[in-house]
């Protein structure tokens, strides 16, 4: 064939080739296409595809041959044994450059290098040229001639622009199958999810439903498909707004609903009844008409334990607004009560100072029973003192007229007020107070009646004839008394517990001692109304340790000047 018509006959070849390729999507029929065309152009007898092994890094038969297959039957077995890696033989050399390869003889071709040699395989010449694709050589064409053939360079041009053109090819099918990988798991993503998929076309008619979506619903797939979404899922009373907000949509393209996730009562068919539900929809364009996408989570046991959390919270609120009225009911009662017992108590009191008072000697049983009524009268006093001083902690009334007080006075008014009861007990009050010109901004009433309460709590669970010790000691800003006992002291588990109302420890009630548990309360409530703390520390068998911090006069800031 002249020159000139050569390459006429190749460029006919390409402008053939060309359409072909650019809507094929498929390698193999593609390649078919190539192989069929060229074997007919040039006369060359065979055609072959290699095409890449699963692991990447070798090429292989494809199994796709074109021409003379009869006479070739050693050259095909040899192939289909054969595997190239990149630079090895005439494959991998194309594999590895990505340019054409010519062997017009392939006895004398060393590069060509499967078994039994070009003379016993039938084969003079061969060729081979690449398919390239975005990420590099992705397949070979080979072809083969029975006798030598000199090197053609215009068919070698057309050949690797057709490469490049099969190679587009691959993009295309690579493109699709992970289109298609894609499609399917989210498939499987919405097929498997727990909420409802409900897809509706433009027509309103459904377009898809998944599993939950069949659950949900009470109604298989093969029978939502094709369905009006109005009249299976839509309550009754919602279809008519449905109905105008799709027109809307299609007529405008603004969304009203789309886009965003809300609250709305679904409808089951099979029960005519309306569940709560929570919505998403968004539309997409497929094929030039819109596609409506829906997920739908039935909210039907959220709501009831949203509606048992208002009522149980209804419930505690009221028992909540029921529990203070007992308390200030309470509070009112234990006022009025010990009001009304202070003036018989008083009265009692004074009656017997008097008695007691009276000159000339009283019978030793009279006197004794005197002395036990008084002692019992101060006791009661001292109850409904304690008493009223909770109520009034409790009601926020306490009140703390403050002004700067000796350590010293402090400390000696309260070992005084308990002389009598360490006295009973035969118990010493060691007093050590460093230094002694310390001075507290405080209520001097109030602290008093609170060390009180330390002491005489040390001298009733100490041994009788123990010691107490009382220790004052100050820094920079603080004043700390320590009361210290040799008592039996208080088990862990039950020292959190020491300043809680009417609290008693086991000892204390295993002892019979005396009181009802608010003495260690109303002193802590003292410390902390003049900006101090009251602490206690307790090593079982060994004696215990309260601890009184109060503030030095003019350090203490109100919450006034604090903010």
């Amino acid at each position: 064939m002249p020159r000139t018509e050569r390459e006429a006959a190749l460029v006919s070849l390409l402008d053939s080739i060309t359409p072909v390729m650019s809507a094929a999507d498929e390698l193999e029929p593609a390649a078919r296409v190539i192989l069929a065309a060229v074997c007919e152009l040039t006369g060359w007898s065979l055609g072959h595809l290699y095409v890449a092994d699963d692991t990447g890094e070798g090429f292989v038969s494809s199994g796709l041959w074109v021409g003379a297959v009869e006479e070739f039957p050693v050259l095909r077995e040899v192939t289909a044994r054969s595997r190239f890696t990149p630079g090895v033989g005439t494959i991998g050399q194309v594999a590895a450059t990505g340019e054409p390869v010519w062997s017009y003889d392939v006895t004398r071709d060393p590069a060509f290098v499967r078994t039994g040699g070009g003379a016993e395989l039938g084969v003079g010449a061969a060729f081979a040229f690449p398919v390239v694709a975005v990420d590099g050589v992705v397949a070979v064409l080979e072809f083969f001639a029975h006798q030598v053939i000199p090197r053609d360079r215009p068919l070698m041009r057309v050949m690797a622009n057709l490469g490049h053109q099969l190679g587009q090819v691959v993009d295309r099918q690579r493109a699709r199958q992970a289109a298609d990988a894609e499609r399917h798991r989210l498939e499987q993503m919405i097929e498997t999810s727990m909420e409802a998929f409900v897809a509706m076309d433009a027509t309103g008619r459904i377009a898809d439903w998944n599993a939950a979506a069949e659950r949900m619903f009470r109604l298989p797939r093969e029978q939502a498909l094709g369905r009006l979404l109005a009249d299976t899922i839509v309550p009754p009373r919602h279809r008519e707004a449905h109905l105008r907000g799709l027109a809307r949509f299609l007529d405008t393209g603004r969304p009203k609903v789309l886009n965003q996730r809300f609250e709305i009562t679904a409808w089951r068919l099979d029960e005519g009844e309306e569940f709560p539900v929570e919505l998403v929809i968004w539309a997409v364009r497929d094929a030039g008409t819109w596609l409506f996408n829906s997920f739908l989570h039935d909210i039907t046991d959220r709501r009831r334990a949203e509606d048992a959390l208002r009522v149980a919270y209804e419930q505690e609120q009221a028992t909540v607004a029921r529990l203070r009225e007992l308390d200030e009911a309470k509070g009112d009662f234990v006022a009025t009560v010990s009001h009304e017992l202070r003036t018989p108590l008083t009265t009692i009191i004074g009656y017997l100072e008097m008695l007691t008072d009276e000159e000339g000697p009283l019978p030793g049983r009279y006197e004794r029973m005197l002395h036990v009524m008084a002692d019992n009268a101060a006791r009661l006093q001292h109850l409904v003192d304690d008493l009223l001083t909770v109520n009034a902690m409790n009601t926020g009334d306490l009140t703390v007229d403050s002004a700067p007080v000796a350590v010293r006075e402090i400390v000696d008014r309260a070992v005084r007020s308990v002389g009598e009861e360490a006295r009973a007990r035969g118990s010493a009050v060691e007093v050590s107070v460093d230094p002694d010109g310390q001075r507290v901004e405080a209520d001097l009433d109030h602290l008093v009646r609170a060390l009180s309460a330390l002491l005489s709590n040390a001298i009733k669970f100490s041994p009788p004839g123990a010691p107490v010790t009382v220790r004052a000691s100050g820094a920079a800003e603080t004043v700390t008394i320590e009361v210290t006992d040799t008592g039996a002291g208080i088990p862990a588990d039950e020292l959190p517990h020491v300043f809680e109302h009417f609290y008693r420890t086991r000892s204390a009630t295993d002892q019979a001692v005396q009181g009802i548990g608010l003495g260690l309360t109303i002193a802590r409530s003292i410390a902390e109304a003049h900006g101090g703390a009251l602490t206690a520390a307790s090593t079982p068998g060994h004696g215990s340790t309260f601890t009184l911090t109060l503030p030095v006069a003019g350090t203490r800031r109100t919450a006034r000047e604090e903010t």
